[in-house]
């Protein structure tokens, strides 16, 4: 039995597309094991543990300083930057314990402990960097600093994943060599076998209201303060946002400012497992994302599949890869990235025109047979065949 060796940069409990990448590969007869990590504040996670057949995850702990040095520190490297090089170095020491015949770095941060494992040896071992995100054009990145690290590592590894075509031309046109895409799509499941989340009765919303579904991170270019100014000229729908980031607390007090406490729900992040009785509740999904990077303009994150797969219909913003699934498969309205008049008119659209919403729920049925995890995974399976 041949056994891969993942890092992710997370303490691995809600990483979906990791583990649907794990359990594909288990299902071959691969033994996974996963190195995640840990933090001071999450000692009540296991810090070794078998997920389920073949996979098994471990999760050293970041070290910190105390709270009492760090309020009195400036220095990030002190309180950021030594942090993580220690707990690299956990994560290396790991990784070169076991007899591994693929290296698999999930995102930059983690690949120079996949390097170190797989090439700085005499016995060299198959190394795969799988970039979840555009590296070289993130909020708050660098792209001249990043290229050149990615460029330099890049040297080697045997093979890059990245998540779509529109991301795959575009490592081709930095680097002249193009990845394998495997896009980020939802397991393949009967949503009528879910028990739906009660929403109504927890939170007393009418059966005349429409619930509006926000599900994922709450961060910058997420397009979510404009998503709040675009209900409050919204009637007939109540609008729930499921998740955590930098931006929830913000978010929290801007539907205060703004006088839409009485339409909007914050409720904190679901265990991914749990997720999609919540999702199966929602008559409407919103995906609104921002063109503020390339990373963002390219991506086909996770939830708009997950609101397909639970026939749930979509307003989307016209980023291409988004715009290229709605409306291929008229699951829902595409809007104009950024624009609030666009969402706030696609919203009023799509309560107000039940004939409408129910063609786009009916067609989610038909879509989601082809964006699956059970047809993607192929192509993972088939890209290590070859290696």
């Amino acid at each position: 039995m041949k056994k891969v060796t993942m890092f992710v940069w997370n303490n691995f409990v809600n990483d979906a597309r990791v583990m649907r990448e794990a359990s594909a590969l288990a299902d071959l007869n691969y033994t996974v094991t996963i190195i995640a990590k840990k933090e001071l504040t999450e000692q009540h996670l296991s810090s070794s543990e078998k997920v389920r057949a073949n996979i098994y995850v471990n999760r050293p702990l970041k070290w910190e300083l105390p709270k009492f040095i760090t309020s009195r520190i400036k220095s990030s490297v002190l309180t950021k930057h030594v942090p993580n090089m220690l707990l690299m170095l956990k994560m290396i020491m790991l990784g070169r314990k076991y007899d591994t015949d693929v290296y698999h770095a999930h995102d930059l941060n983690t690949l120079i402990q996949g390097i170190v494992c797989a090439k700085l040896r005499f016995n060299r071992k198959t190394l795969i960097y799988d970039s979840h995100e555009v590296q070289t054009s993130r909020t708050h990145y660098n792209f001249k600093k990043i290229y050149r690290i990615e460029k330099f590592m890049l040297n080697f590894t045997d093979h890059v994943i990245v998540e779509n075509d529109t991301r795959a031309d575009y490592h081709n046109d930095l680097y002249k060599e193009r990845p394998t895409p495997v896009h980020n799509y939802s397991e393949l499941y009967d949503i009528n076998d879910v028990t739906p989340f009660p929403l109504r009765k927890q939170f007393n919303i009418p059966e005349n209201k429409k619930i509006v579904l926000y599900q994922g991170g709450m961060q910058e270019g997420r397009g979510l303060f404009k998503l709040l100014d675009a209900f409050k000229n919204v009637e007939n729908a109540m609008l729930i946002m499921i998740g955590d980031g930098k931006e929830r607390q913000n978010l929290i007090d801007y539907h205060y400012e703004i006088g839409v406490t009485d339409k909007v729900i914050f409720i904190d992040r679901v265990p991914y497992k749990q997720l999609r009785s919540y999702t199966k509740s929602a008559d409407i999904g919103i995906q609104f994302l921002e063109n503020t990077n390339f990373n963002h303009y390219s991506a086909s994150s996770n939830k708009l599949f997950e609101y397909i797969m639970a026939h749930v219909p979509v307003i989307g913003s016209n980023l291409p890869e988004i715009e290229r699934v709605i409306e291929n498969e008229e699951i829902g309205i595409v809007v104009e990235e950024g624009s609030t008049e666009s969402l706030e008119s696609a919203l009023l659209k799509m309560i107000n025109n039940e004939e409408l919403r129910i063609k786009f729920k009916e067609n989610t049925i038909k879509a989601k047979t082809n964006y699956n995890w059970e047809n993607e995974k192929i192509i993972l399976k088939n890209l290590y065949d070859k290696l």
